[in-house]
């Protein structure tokens, strides 16, 4: 009966300590985890930003140099790209001002899977730039304004070229950062810790 009382009572203490320890477990990989992700948005939107600053300072040049269909070509990215520049902004400051310690789990995972529509949503909307491009070089075969429509065409194609290999590889890299730092432990992450079954025999 001593024996029985001195095991229930080790068990009292273990078993919170080993419940601590695997919950500094799965708050570390979940930290790792949204560390990273934040980090990719960050180069993520560096890649996007440089994007929009080489095209505006081309497509600025080109305005003045280019003339006929090549001026309208660097108008339409210079426009275009005002918009990207916009967007990386945003999208670099609120990575680097993110902080995992006011987020609970499930937070996290919902902002990660918002994060992957969005991306896939964009991809859809990249390809319909990249068609409206060719629709627009088609129809200036029967428009007076060619040389306009040409160079907005070839614009869009490029652009939205552009956003359709960066939103599927900023995808495909959050997807990888998910399957090593994620998805091993995402049950656990649900459940908010481990259980522990024990058998004790009185």
């Amino acid at each position: 009966m001593q024996n029985n009382i001195k095991n229930i009572f080790l068990l009292l203490i273990v078993i919170p300590t080993v419940q601590m320890f695997a919950q500094d477990s799965i708050s570390d990989s979940l930290f790792s985890f949204h560390q990273n992700r934040m980090n990719i948005n960050e180069n993520g939107m560096l890649v996007l930003g440089g994007w929009a600053a080489g095209n505006i300072l081309a497509a600025t040049y080109g305005n003045f140099k280019a003339k006929g269909e090549a001026k309208y070509f660097h108008q339409f990215n210079a426009m275009w790209n005002v918009v990207n520049l916009g967007i990386a902004s945003f999208g670099y400051f609120n990575a680097i001002n993110s902080d995992p310690a006011s987020m609970t789990n499930l937070e996290i995972l919902n902002d990660y899977n918002s994060l992957q529509s969005f991306l896939l949503l964009n991809a859809g909307l990249d390809i319909a730039y990249i068609m409206t491009g060719f629709y627009l070089k088609e129809r200036e075969k029967n428009s007076s304004g060619s040389e306009r429509l040409r160079g907005y065409g070839n614009s869009l194609i490029l652009q939205g070229g552009f956003l359709l290999v960066f939103d599927i590889g900023l995808y495909f890299i959050h997807q990888n950062n998910a399957n090593i730092n994620l998805y091993p432990h995402l049950e656990s992450f649900l459940s908010g810790g481990v259980g522990i079954g024990i058998k004790l025999r009185l």
